[in-house]
């Protein structure tokens, strides 16, 4: 309770809720979240750069906390590497040598090629893939996962449909019939492949699962804060790239660090202005403008991203 004037405003209820949630998850094993330890089954569909790296942390809080099963599985679209397959080679190296090279996993992240053995079970499952390859694989999923599974997306972009913007966690939740938690930051993948510390953010409609996604990616090296703004994050993860592009070119006309510090602050205006003009009853909270999904990946995307 003593911490509440940090969260971002929600209601006193929320607030209770999330306190005895974070009580709950404040010792690896606790049993609050689950009938057992163990109970929550975590997969990731992607094996992409970021896919990759999110899974390098998935691996480990799996094994750190005992609410989660050991076995962390990675679906991996099979490619021939030098005549062997990629996920041959990842399970047998600890290392997606593709697509994060030099960055080991530990030896509990099975690469599997099959999607419907990949999230087979799974209770939590996480997305990091382009999204124009997502509706294709939703019909597999939703046989395959367990009763009940939360998921949450990783995806930087949007779709459109004839109506305008669709977001990609609506289509997750619409085709999965499960809630759908966001993760947006500043992260870039090679970094933290080699452990630099970074933050990234976890927005939530429903508290229980963000703290439960909260806790599968929070790590010494990244920290892990949270919103109830799943809308607002999603969005400051696809609009930024719009700006880096601005950046990039103002990079290849030789302007300096006055000219895209300008561009960034409009930028950040103008995707302000985006989400409240596209989405002005989703409850967007200004603050999560502030977080790590909005200034901060601006920042790092516009400076060092590819």
């Amino acid at each position: 309770a003593d911490h509440r004037q940090l969260l971002h405003p929600v209601t006193s209820t929320a607030c209770t809720m999330l306190s005895r949630v974070s009580k709950g998850l404040a010792r690896p094993g606790s049993r609050l979240l689950s009938g057992a330890a163990g109970s929550e089954k975590l997969a990731m569909v992607g094996s992409g750069n970021f896919g990759s790296a999110l899974v390098r942390i998935l691996g480990q809080n799996a094994l750190r906390h005992d609410i989660f099963d050991n076995e962390v599985k990675l679906y991996v679209y099979e490619e021939m590497i030098d005549g062997k397959p990629l996920t041959e080679i990842i399970n047998e190296t600890n290392e997606n040598v593709k697509y994060l090279k030099g960055a080991k996993f530990t030896p509990n992240v099975k690469a599997v090629p099959d999607l419907a053995e990949a999230v087979k079970g799974a209770t939590m499952v996480c997305f990091c893939l382009p999204h124009q390859f997502l509706k294709p694989l939703m019909p597999t999923i939703k046989e395959s996962v367990a009763p009940g599974a939360k998921v949450l997306s990783a995806i930087k972009g949007i779709d459109f449909d004839d109506n305008g913007v669709v977001l990609i966690s609506d289509l997750l939740r619409q085709g999965l019939n499960a809630d759908c938690s966001v993760l947006m930051g500043a992260n870039v993948a090679n970094d933290m492949a080699s452990d630099q510390f970074c933050e990234t953010t976890i927005g939530y409609k429903d508290a229980k699962n963000g703290e439960l996604f909260k806790l599968a990616f929070d790590a010494p090296a990244l920290k892990v804060g949270t919103v109830p703004d799943t809308v607002g994050v999603e969005l400051c993860g696809a609009l930024k790239n719009i700006v880096a592009i601005g950046a990039g070119y103002s990079d290849g006309l030789g302007y300096g660090g006055n000219t895209k510090a300008a561009l960034i602050r409009i930028g950040l205006k103008e995707m302000i202005k985006f989400c409240k003009m596209f989405y002005p009853t989703a409850g967007i909270d200004d603050d999560t403008f502030l977080e790590s999904c909005g200034v901060a990946d601006l920042i790092t995307t516009c400076f060092g991203g590819r």
